[in-house]
């Protein structure tokens, strides 16, 4: 009787853990693959209260490479015939990164992880103001693929001292 029993909770045992291990491998296959060259479609994005920024006028590149837990991209922006190369680096093990901001040099501390199907980087970076004190910007960063895999929506929801703004990229599979 005790062997049956020892038995039965053995079977069991294993037949949870290989439940749980195809749920996990499920998971890592259902990551959407960004990897590809990109362009920013102006007329269906929306940069909010920062449409006037260089960065909302200017052409963007993106070019990802994605070989999990690592994502490369470079961003390439140009305007009035000035380009600049941006190469940014995420990790979606959570681990962090550091790459530069879209709107200057300094550097942006971000944490990266997959939620379902969306990629989400989350930062927050302190500011000294020029009249002195220092004030946060809290950014929330999410990606995702469409289901064609032909479109790739950027969503950044940007909390500052003056309020959120919300400003959201729609890119076009290039190849």
């Amino acid at each position: 009787m005790r062997k049956t029993l020892a038995c039965v909770l053995l079977l069991a045992c294993v037949s949870v853990c290989a439940a749980k291990d195809d749920k996990t491998k499920g998971a890592v296959k259902s990551r959407p693959d960004l990897s590809g060259t990109w362009g920013r479609d102006k007329s269906k994005s929306d940069f909010g209260m920062l449409a006037s920024s260089p960065a909302a006028k200017a052409d963007e590149t993106l070019t990802i490479t994605q070989n999990e837990p690592e994502i490369k991209i470079t961003r390439t922006l140009s305007l009035n015939g000035r380009e600049e190369v941006q190469a940014l680096v995420y990790y979606t093990d959570g681990r962090g990164e550091t790459n530069p901001s879209t709107l200057g040099r300094i550097g942006v501390k971000s944490k990266t992880k997959w939620d379902g199907g969306k990629l989400v980087s989350e930062s927050k970076l302190t500011h000294e103001s020029p009249r002195g004190g220092t004030f946060s910007i809290d950014s929330t960063e999410k990606w995702q693929l469409s289901s064609d895999g032909k479109t790739l929506t950027q969503t950044n929801i940007i909390v500052t001292p003056r309020g959120v703004q919300t400003v959201r990229q729609v890119f076009n599979r290039r190849s």
